[in-house]
């Protein structure tokens, strides 16, 4: 038995010794060649009402894809209507159209595997559809006239305001996700478009004819950039298709509500709503930029290093892998297309260290203001960067969505052509000079939500407090 234990253990030591020589020398790998990838760039075509259309033909699979990017948003809700837009979207999707009962569509699109989706953002809405190519006319022509004609069926609209009402209802039921709406509230202003939220009293006076009136205001030809990939024949093909269903619909002028600058903010503010939650939720929030912006791509890799999700960013390194003061923390940059955007930090951290963690996150947002990146952090960023953009088109029908997204929100039509050679051009001097002119945590508004009797330290610390109450 002692000859055994021996025997291993030399042999123990003999692998020990060869891992630590193996990983002594340097492996002599071949350096990768430069990510060379050229989005396949389809055919843009104007319709005669004005209708944008891009086309990416498919035959690998038979099927046929199609997104419409309409010009709206919940930015253009009426002051008095907030929740409008969102309700007239989601309506699209289930309240049938002026030829089909929302009963008949559903049973159609299930029968055929097929879909009809629609939602809206802060500055875009979608009606999507997906057919198999032998059912594609068919889908289509439901497609046309719940976009062009839909039918807001009563009995549905009541359904889907009762489930907006209870989403209201039960809107504080997740401290995490009421800390960055509450948080963007008092940023922007609760008045203000990027800022505002659903109320149930609004939610409860809006009727049929003005989910009708907000549909023709802005679900028209010349407000629409439509995206059609898959197996659709050639471009005569599809175009006469589309000029069948869409031909007839009317351009209108759009006359979108002007809005006002949001809120500004000089020094640091603090705001809490006190709650008995396991954990204390932060969200730090300062001004960022516009869509588009020359200092998009150096800040974005600047952001990357400083708390992009995943394994290799500073908030992860510092807060939670070397401090374990969290299990969620990173940072992000918002953009908007009237008013600059927000970049923000957020975490959910235990409320007895919270301030640690909170600091933490201060002094990194400061650290990338005052310092420039190293050459490794420069580089991986870059890497992850380019080597990630491929996989955002997994399909040709992901390239023509980009394409159209990318001209609504204002981008040059050869953003995607450029992408690596801007993301390549970024250098240490460029994203240094964008963080110092973009990052401003002294200037920064936090909002915490959690239990103050469990705090390690006062909030009035961080700067002025103002407590609000859960509403």
């Amino acid at each position: 038995m002692k000859n055994l234990i021996s025997k291993a253990s030399v042999l123990g030591a003999i692998m020990a010794m060869s891992l630590s020589t193996a990983r002594a020398v340097p492996l002599n790998l071949p350096k990768a060649p430069p990510l060379k990838f050229d989005p396949p760039k389809g055919e843009r075509v104007v319709l005669p009402n004005g209708m944008i259309v891009y086309l990416l033909n498919d035959p690998a699979l038979p099927a046929v894809r199609i997104n419409a990017v309409v010009r709206t948003g919940t930015i253009n809700d009426p002051a008095d209507k907030v929740g409008l837009g969102a309700l007239t979207a989601g309506m699209l999707e289930d309240g049938g159209s002026a030829a089909y009962k929302a009963e008949e569509i559903d049973k159609t699109l299930e029968y055929l595997g097929a879909t009809i989706n629609s939602s809206i953002e802060v500055e875009d809405a979608s009606v999507s559809m997906f057919a198999l190519k032998k059912d594609f006319d068919k889908v289509l022509d439901i497609y046309a006239d719940v976009l062009m004609h839909p039918a807001f069926e009563a009995e549905k609209f009541n359904i889907f305001k009762k489930a907006e009402l209870e989403m209201i209802r039960r809107r504080n039921d997740d401290p995490g996700k009421s800390v960055v709406r509450e948080a963007l509230r008092q940023y922007y202003g609760k008045n203000h478009p990027y800022g505002r939220r659903n109320e149930a009293e609004v939610i409860e006076g809006i009727t049929i004819a003005d989910l009708q009136a907000q549909h023709s205001a802005y679900y028209r030809p010349n407000n629409v950039i439509m995206a059609v990939s898959g197996s659709y024949g050639t471009k005569e093909e599809i175009l006469a298709k589309l000029e069948q269903r869409f031909g007839k619909w009317e351009k209108r002028e759009i006359k979108a509500p002007v809005m006002a600058p949001p809120a500004t903010h000089a020094g640091r503010s603090v705001f809490f709503i006190d709650k008995e939650v396991p954990q204390a939720f932060i969200m730090i929030v300062q001004k960022g930029i516009q869509r588009p912006d020359p200092v998009f791509f150096p800040l974005g890799i600047t952001n990357d290093v400083v708390g992009a999700p995943g394994l290799s960013s500073r908030l992860w390194d510092t807060v939670r892998a070397r401090k374990g003061l969290a299990y969620t923390v990173y940072s992000a940059s918002v953009r908007h297309t009237e008013y600059p955007g927000h970049l923000f930090a957020y975490c959910g951290t235990k409320p007895e260290t919270y301030s640690q963690a909170l600091s933490e996150i201060l002094k990194q947002l400061k650290i990338a203001k005052t310092e420039p990146l190293s050459q490794q952090e420069l580089d991986d960023a870059k890497g992850a960067k380019i080597n990630s953009f491929v996989f955002m088109f997994k399909t040709p029908f992901d390239v023509v969505s980009q394409r159209a997204l990318l001209e609504h929100l204002g981008f040059g039509p050869d953003y995607l052509e450029t992408y690596v050679s801007n993301v390549s051009g970024v250098t240490r001097d460029s994203a240094f000079a964008a963080a110092s002119k973009i990052f401003d945590p002294d200037n920064a508004l936090i909002f915490v939500i959690g239990n103050s009797k469990k705090f390690d330290k006062p909030l009035s610390e961080f700067g002025p407090v103002t407590e609000l109450k859960e509403d």
